[in-house]
């Protein structure tokens, strides 16, 4: 008798492998943090503040998700707790798995796990790159208010306005564009995405978003901040806001796990800047992204790890595969 796989295989088999590649990419992060130097910071830092830097890291999330359920087509729109996990397993992803694979995941996951369609996930990744740029202009404006821009940041700072500025002018002419059901082919595809892009056709969704995009950057100055003070280093609070523009131009490009190195190095060069010997700068700027990766992997880890622990019951898998999109409204 020819045994049949149970509906939920492929799905719990995509969850494991999802799993395994996560813990691979960690262990690999882990085996080049500097712990030494790290755990010498650690030892004496003060809990309460390093308590406060890593909650504040964490309110990233469900603010992420609350954005991503107003990015979603109306037709379309997830629940905030389903998002949630999204965006917990997105930002596991993101920040331990370098090269755009984050992107992809983050496609997935709206996918199968939301139950957007193709057109509806990708409308929302690019609708929540643009509101990354802005977020990012944003902390560089407010810098530049308060403190001069070092000269190697506003090489890249010029690259994110054109980013920018480019990557908005095209969503709002694709949003605004006649769509036509009877469009050939590959064009037709082009015009259902774009009409998922109704996010910047109502201003007052346009408005929320941009407002929790820059809710996102303000718990992460508030976090920097608070990691300043868990180590026992206190600078002007405009200092938070330069280390987390410095970081938005130095991990432009996702190109090691976590951003290891790159991390650091941009927060140590700003410290630097400001007068903080190097030994306490370069320690500060590993605890401060330690507080940062806690959160922001942990809990896709987390979320990933129970669901392997989970006795697994009939039917419980997730459909991997989304309604096609000529369904959709």
């Amino acid at each position: 008798m020819r045994m049949q796989l149970r509906p939920s295989t492929g799905p719990q088999l995509g969850w494991l492998l999802a799993w395994l590649a996560l813990s691979v990419a960690l262990l690999a992060a882990i085996r080049v943090t500097p712990w030494a130097r790290a755990a010498e910071v650690l030892l004496r830092q003060d809990a309460r503040w390093a308590a406060l830097a890593v909650a504040l890291n964490l309110a990233i999330l469900p603010l992420w998700a609350a954005e991503w359920v107003r990015l979603a087509p109306a037709a379309e729109r997830p629940t905030w707790r389903r998002t949630l996990g999204v965006v917990a397993l997105t930002s596991a992803t993101l920040n331990t798995i370098p090269f755009f694979v984050g992107a992809a995941t983050a496609v997935v996951l709206l996918v199968a796990r939301a139950g957007l369609s193709r057109a509806g996930a990708l409308a929302v990744l690019a609708l929540d790159q643009l509101l990354v740029g802005v977020a990012k202009l944003a902390v560089i404006a407010v810098a530049a208010l308060v403190a001069p821009i070092p000269v190697w940041l506003r090489s890249g700072v010029a690259a994110i306005v054109i980013g920018v500025v480019l990557g908005g002018l095209a969503l709002f002419i694709a949003a605004g564009q006649r769509r036509s059901a009877s469009a050939p082919g590959a064009l037709s595809w082009v015009h259902r995405w774009s009409a998922r892009l109704d996010a910047l056709r109502d201003g007052r969704r346009l408005a929320a978003v941009v407002a929790l995009a820059l809710l996102k950057k303000g718990a992460e100055v508030a976090a920097v901040l608070a990691a300043q003070h868990a180590v026992g280093i206190h600078l002007p609070w405009w200092s938070a806001v330069l280390v987390v523009a410095a970081l938005g131009v130095g991990t432009l490009l996702p190109v090691a796990p976590g951003n290891l190195g790159t991390y650091e190095a941009s927060a140590f060069v700003v410290y630097r800047s400001l007068g903080v010997p190097a030994h306490e700068a370069l320690g500060l700027a590993i605890v401060q992204h330690l507080y940062f990766l806690a959160p922001a992997v942990g809990a896709g880890y987390l979320l990933l790890t129970v669901r392997q622990l989970r006795p697994r019951d009939e039917g419980c898998g997730v459909p991997l595969t989304a309604p096609e999109d000529a369904t959709r409204s």
